[in-house]
This record gives structure tokens, sequence and C-alpha cells, in this order.
């Protein structure tokens, strides 16, 4: 068999170098940004990151690592000596709920966090979706009683997906939606109002305050009315009494101008 012309050999030695020039030849690098370790886990062997998630009540960190199937959270002021907390999982492989001892999951790859900070696992092997508490306990929500894939709806516990799907949590309409990749499906599960129910406070305080505005302004008209009435306004001078002495007059004047002469001679005599 022939040799390659050394024209050929020498493109050929020259392509791992010519490939980076040739990928960067369209980048637009902006500048201002850094990369810096947040947190080095590799003292603690027993996790793996695989994907984090913010929690929103509790202020940490959630931590799946896929490979050992288990659940982990993390401080979010992260540094050198940063020290993840088991949630649930990682004793064994496998599908089984209860508390964190006892759970049980199969090298998970997807998972979301409602606004209560309970944890959704996307479980593609046994095709369900479950649920871990805060405090760790899991249960299954969706999925799990048939056996087999599928894309039926209805009950959640009757439900079937595809072997291949994702979840994403929406607090805007307090539900999960599931990226059903095998069926090209997009799948809704309504979630409870306490799973939510930490999105929705500020809008019942707005409404409460603006109660509370309008009772007060409804009372402040009353007193108005009310004063009113206890204070009338007088027209006029500001300093005329609101209320006159009336004047004795005498019933006749006549006799009272004789009265005052007889008195006055009898003092001269």
């Amino acid at each position: 068999m022939a040799s390659p012309p050394c024209s050929r050999r020498l493109l050929l030695a020259l392509l791992p170098l010519l490939l980076p020039l040739l990928a960067a030849a369209n980048l637009v690098l902006e500048n201002g940004y850094t990369v810096t370790t947040a947190a080095d886990l590799n003292p603690h062997p027993a996790a793996h990151p695989y994907t984090l998630l913010p929690r929103a009540r509790a202020g940490d960190l959630l931590l799946l690592d896929s490979g050992g199937s288990a659940l982990y959270t993390l401080p979010l002021s992260l540094g050198s000596g940063v020290e993840p907390r088991w949630l649930a999982g990682g004793k064994q492989t496998g599908f089984n709920d209860g508390g964190p001892g006892d759970a049980a999951f199969d090298h998970p790859r997807s998972v979301a966090v409602d606004g209560a900070d309970n944890v959704y696992v996307a479980d593609r092997r046994h095709g369900a979706v479950r649920k871990v508490a805060p405090s760790g306990f899991t249960s299954t929500i969706a999925g799990g009683l048939s056996s087999g894939n599928g894309h039926r709806d209805g009950p959640a516990q009757n439900a079937t997906f595809s072997p291949d799907f994702e979840l994403v949590y929406v607090p805007k309409i307090c539900a999960l939606l599931v990226a059903d990749r095998g069926n090209r499906l997009v799948r809704q599960i309504n979630l409870k109002l306490e799973d939510c129910v930490h999105e929705t406070q500020p809008d019942l305080g707005t409404t409460s305050v603006s109660v509370i505005a309008i009772l007060c302004a409804l009372f402040g008209s009353v007193i108005g009315f009310l004063t009113r009435h206890f204070y009338p306004v007088h027209a006029g001078s500001l300093h005329q009494p609101l209320f006159q002495q009336d004047t004795e007059v005498p019933e006749n004047s006549e006799e009272g101008h004789s009265d005052q002469l007889l008195r006055h001679k009898k003092r001269s005599c």
C-alpha cells in the first residue's frame, strides 16, 4: 500500500494545531469576567457534584450526586472549608421511599426545587417523579405504579413517562413541567398550594396593605363628618364669641328714671 504524499502527512500533523484556530475564527470574547474555585469537594469523596440548584427558604444549595445516587446541601457562602450536608439517598441504589437513610435512587440526572425547598427527582429508570421534603423524607408523587414506559396522563400515580425526561419547576403556575424527550411531549404536574406558598406571600401582603389603606380612608371620612357637627363654622369676625350672654332690660324705663331722682334727693338731704 502506497504511503500518503508528504504534503498530506504534513497536513495531518498540523491538523491538531489548526483546529483551535479555526474554532476561534468566530469567537467574540467579552471581557470583565473571572473564574474562581468556590468550593473544593475533593476532600469529601462521597459528594460528586452533578447539578446545583438554590433553595430559597434555607438559603443554601442543593447538590445532586448522580453517580452516588444521593442528595446533599451546601452553604451559600462557599469557601475552602465547606462541608456538604447529606440530605437523602446514597446508602443503596434502587427504588425506595421513606426516611433519609431508607430512600434509594438510581443515578438520577434531573432535579427541581419548589418554593418550600422540596426537591423533585426525575427517576427515569423507574418512570417516576420522587419528592424529597426538607427533612429528607422521600415519597413518590407521579408514576411508580405502572410498570414500563409510556405517555399516559391522568391521576399522577398512574402516569407513565419515557425513559428520558427532565423536570422544571415553574413558580408562577405552581407546577412541575416535564420535558418528556422520549415521547416528544411537555407534561405538567400541578403541585399543592403549600409547595408554592413562598412565592405567593408578596402578593398577599400587597392585598392586605391595600385593604388597610381603604379602611383608614373610610374611617378618616367618618371622623371628619362627625367633627363638623360638634364644631360649627361661624361667619364674621374670628374673635366673635360663640355664646353671648343676654342683657337684662328694665321693663319700664320711666319708673327707673324716677327712682334714680328720688335716691339722688335723699342723698342731698
